[in-house]
């Protein structure tokens, strides 16, 4: 993946088709069910081959990304410096 690709897909899983982070009542709220499903469904709608996101899910786990908010909450900076 291009880096270009990899910021697409963690504004994806950060909006209202991913994780959804928002504030409601004055707390932080977001959908995760602890693995990657969200993560999967868009990358699969963005067409990234099957061998493209075992690589992007691997740096993920590396970083501390194990499911779908944590790609965003611990990895995804780390990410972000790994694609050109």
């Amino acid at each position: 993946m291009k880096k270009k690709q990899v910021k697409e897909f963690m504004e994806r899983l950060n909006g209202k088709a991913g994780c959804n982070f928002r504030l409601e009542k004055k707390e932080a709220v977001w959908t995760c069910s602890n693995d990657f499903r969200l993560a999967k469904t868009i990358l699969k709608d963005m067409k990234i081959s099957k061998e493209e996101q075992v690589a992007l899910f691997k740096v993920c786990r590396d970083n501390g990304g194990h499911c779908d908010c944590e790609i965003l909450l611990n990895a995804e900076e780390k990410v972000l410096k790994k694609y050109k």
